[in-house]
């Protein structure tokens, strides 16, 4: 393969696979999206356990006032009830107190029941509160496990980086020019293969002789359509290269 050639190609893998990996260092926050979707519904969950615990709290509260109140009231009717000196008032004082009675007895079957209420929200809350440290965990696993990746995928960038330099050194002015122009207006690719007698980057279609000439490698030719530096290779390796390795649009 001619030589300026052979570096073009190369450099052109080296590049995809730049552009590669910086597409998947741009992916990371969509991933951690996926994990913050739980994490929020965990988190609302418990809040809302929570503001629930929390008005029964305070319902009792209130019940408590309500309840010291009316005991205070019944003390004070009781105490009353020597300065009474008709039996018509004595009865009217004792159905006042049964009253208040009534109104305490009450009371207190509201605060029993806001107590198993309470009970049971309390073992709703703790298990909210568990599934929701269990959640934050695994994001903050996830988060980790994410971050870890994206220093492993800028180490391999700043390699592919120190390789890059030492091919596009060994490319002629004129050409790396050129490639790099090309870079630009096409989307990330510069260098495709061809492939019966087609640019494998804007598929347009190659005239026989001239495919001739671009399966031997021995010369650098471009597509008349796209201005794309054309090649051509037997067989594919494992992973897609060069011009196949990412959708080709149109250059403008």
């Amino acid at each position: 393969m001619n030589e300026q050639l052979k570096f073009l190609v190369e450099l052109q893998e080296i590049d995809t696979s730049i552009l590669d990996i910086t597409e998947k260092i741009e992916s990371l926050p969509e991933k951690l999206k996926h994990y913050r979707i739980p994490l929020k519904k965990a988190e609302s969950a418990f809040e809302k356990a929570k503001a629930r615990s929390e008005a029964l709290n305070k319902k009792k509260k209130d019940k408590d006032i309500q309840l010291d109140e009316t005991l205070d009231k019944i003390a004070k009717l009781k105490d009353r009830s020597s300065e009474i000196k008709t039996n018509k008032e004595y009865e009217a004082h004792l159905r006042e107190i049964e009253s208040v009675e009534r109104s305490r007895r009450g009371i207190e079957d509201e605060i029993l029941s806001l107590m198993e209420e309470m009970e049971k929200f309390s073992l709703e809350l703790r298990q909210e509160e568990m599934k929701l440290r269990e959640v934050e965990n695994e994001f903050k696993r996830q988060e980790q496990a994410l971050e870890e990746e994206k220093k492993k995928l800028y180490a391999e960038i700043e390699a592919l980086k120190r390789k890059r330099e030492e091919y596009a050194a060994r490319i002629d002015e004129e050409y790396y020019n050129r490639y790099m122009n090309l870079l630009r207006r096409a989307g990330g690719l510069a260098v495709v293969r061809t492939k019966n007698e087609v640019c494998l980057g804007c598929n347009t279609n190659i005239p026989p002789q001239l495919y001739n000439d671009i399966r031997k490698n021995e010369d650098i030719y471009t597509c008349y359509y796209c201005k794309r530096f054309l090649y051509y290779r037997e067989e594919e390796p494992a992973a897609a290269s060069g011009g196949e390795a990412r959708e080709a649009p149109p250059v403008s």
